[in-house]
């Protein structure tokens, strides 16, 4: 399978948030689902596989579709979640959404 590049997000404000050029190989399978419908998904992906970047993407999705809702982002541990903060308010703020 051919990495997807983050140009597929078809929106500069949307592609300045990421650093690299490609999404991975999970990422690239399930991109279309995540970003690109409004469907359930559940994620079972071993540590280190880009499951933060596929939570973006749907977050994304819900941007780009409904862009007055908001998003609740549950982790199992309180530093965990204070890490998603400490990178996404300064990234977040690139188009123009808080994170608190």
């Amino acid at each position: 399978m051919q990495p997807l590049p983050v140009t597929a997000l078809k929106n500069p404000l949307f592609e300045s948030l990421y650093r690299f050029k490609f999404f991975n190989p999970i990422q690239t399978q399930i991109f279309f689902s995540l970003y690109q419908t409004n469907k359930n998904i559940l994620v079972g992906a071993p540590t280190g596989s880009g499951k933060t970047i596929m939570s973006e993407l749907a977050i994304l999705n819900l941007i780009k579709e409904q862009p007055k809702k908001k998003v609740v982002y549950i982790a199992p541990l309180k530093a965990l979640v204070k890490e998603r903060l400490r990178d996404w308010q300064p990234r977040f703020a690139k188009i123009k959404k808080s994170v608190v």
